[in-house]
């Protein structure tokens, strides 16, 4: 199992499924602490090691790297401190020591004269590669990328080749070679054989790059938002806090463990001093009698703990499902909101250039649902403040329109709703705003500011929600329900009757709509 495991967290460690990559690597080190062979737990560290630095923990990951080539040295495994001296030249190139960067990389070579194979001599020249980089001697640098691309081009992995084409990328881009590196990143995207995060990441990032160097500013800023999103993918706050949360829990289980050693060395002391056969009977009768009772209460311990494990763990994980289910819904509906836009770029006809833009709307205001949710704190409910002000500010955007033409205030502080409601609600909201700016400022005096008025309070009994402008007023003829009600005056009927809600319609100096929502009453479906 733990071999498995291993290989298991390493591929996904590889892919930049970080969370995946850390339940699996720190299960094997707690069956290697305690069952594994002195290499098995050598080549544990090696793997600990790489998946610190890829999260940036650069002190934890030395710290491995160094134990593990040492646990190597005491084996005598030329193959291990090869890869570990590897590893070290690296990390130190990072932190600008030069110097201990090129003694590493120059054992590695050394040792793998040993058991000379061109898969690690593509490692040794592609290291060696990035440390000439970081002293500034790109034309060195260049030669030994190129000598790894050339050894790697005829091998099978297609990992380690693209590695290749990503060092290659970022060398001659800073020779200001810019189409031969764009010609080397794009093709870190051509092989199905693996999909990388990180590898795909850093491409992304150095085509910007490139892209912006070369004067294509547009393919740099595609490339530039691709990266962000990539990032944003990976290093979630969410994976974040699991992977620090599961670290922590990790060398906890390990000091706890050294306590249980020295407690028990202690107590074997103690008997050893006993001075004679009664008081040490005496003793030895106490202690199985207190040992038969500690075993009972730690496996009574273990039973809870474990069960508070799988209590915790379910509950973390259905967490970080939500809020990753309401990122992708997010994402979702942001995309088919910018093909609605990008659609309307083709319409001419006035009417249907409307629908697609009421279209994209409504579609708009349940993607700012969902970025709430996944942004705050509790995954069922929304602050109503913070929503309202979001989605108006996306109408206003949709209609181009700015707080200093048409000032805009939102009331409804401290309403807090669950999301049921909320999609309903804010469906309506968004056609009276769209409807109040599309229709109550036409024609209004000059010398009136025009304003649009969101409030929601709440009663024991229900949400009162209003809103009004104070533009030229609604027509009577739209009010009274007929043949030619509008679509988004029966979304709007629609929407109350499903809140089971009232609404009332006052055209006194503007437009005000009052809509009345009980509390107790679920949404109907």
């Amino acid at each position: 199992m733990a071999k498995s495991g291993h290989f298991i967290g390493t591929i996904n460690m590889f892919l930049g499924n970080n969370v995946i990559s850390q339940n699996h690597l720190i299960e094997v080190a707690s069956i290697y602490d305690k069952l594994g062979t002195a290499e098995q737990k050598a080549d544990i560290n090696n793997s600990l090691a790489g998946f610190y630095l890829n999260m940036d923990q650069i002190e934890k990951g030395k710290d491995k790297y160094l134990l593990a080539l040492e646990q190597y040295e005491k084996l005598n495994d030329s193959a291990g401190m090869a890869s570990a001296n590897a590893n070290l030249g690296m990390l130190y190139t990072e932190l600008g020591e030069f110097d201990k960067a090129e003694m590493h990389l120059m054992k590695q070579k050394a040792l793998n004269a040993v058991f000379p194979t061109l898969r690690e001599m593509g490692f040794h020249y592609d290291f060696l590669g990035v440390l000439r980089q970081e002293q500034g001697r790109l034309n060195d640098a260049y030669q030994e990328h190129l000598k790894a691309l050339k050894i790697r081009e005829n091998l099978s992995s297609t990992y380690n080749l693209c590695e290749s084409k990503l060092n290659m990328g970022e060398v001659l881009i800073k020779l200001k070679r810019y189409p031969e590196a764009i010609s080397h990143l794009k093709d870190v995207f051509s092989y199905d054989e693996h999909q990388s995060l990180y590898q795909q990441q850093a491409a992304y990032q150095l085509l910007s790059e490139a892209y912006e160097k070369n004067g294509d500013y547009k393919s740099s800023l595609v490339n530039f938002k691709a990266f962000k999103r990539l990032s944003d993918s990976i290093y979630s706050e969410e994976s974040i806090e699991i992977i620090a949360e599961k670290d922590a829990r990790y060398n906890q289980q390990k000091k706890d463990a050294e306590i249980t050693l020295l407690n028990k060395e202690k107590e074997l002391s103690e008997t050893k001093l006993s001075r004679s056969k009664s008081i040490q009977l005496i003793s030895l009768v106490a202690l199985l009698l207190l040992s038969i009772a500690a075993i009972a209460l730690y496996q009574l311990y273990r039973k809870i703990k474990s069960k508070n494990n799988t209590i915790s763990k379910a509950l973390s994980d259905r967490e970080l499902l939500l809020h990753e289910t309401h990122h992708r819904v997010k994402n979702n509906l942001q995309m088919i909101s910018s093909l609605l836009n990008l659609q309307s770029k083709y319409v001419e006809d006035p009417k249907a250039l409307e629908a697609l833009q009421n279209g994209r709307n409504r579609v708009q205001s349940m993607a700012i649902l969902h970025k709430n949710l996944y942004t705050g704190e509790d995954l069922t409910t929304v602050n109503i403040q913070s929503y309202f002000e979001g989605l108006v500010d996306s109408i206003f955007s949709s209609y181009h329109k700015t707080g200093k033409e048409i000032t805009a205030t939102v009331k409804a502080k401290d309403i807090v709703l669950d999301i049921e409601k909320v999609i309903h609600i804010g469906l309506i909201v968004n056609e009276l705003v769209t409807n109040s700016l599309k229709h109550a400022f036409n024609s209004v005096e000059a010398n009136l500011e025009p304003k649009i008025q969101i409030e929601m309070t709440e009663t024991a009994m229900n949400y009162n929600l209003v809103v009004f402008d104070n533009g030229v007023g609604i027509s009577e003829k739209i009010i009274k329900r007929g043949k030619e009600e509008t679509f988004g005056q029966r979304l709007i009927r629609s929407l109350t009757q499903k809140l089971k809600a009232t609404i009332e319609t006052n055209n006194t100096h503007g437009t005000h709509i009052s809509i009345t929502i009980p509390k107790t009453n679920k949404v109907a479906r």
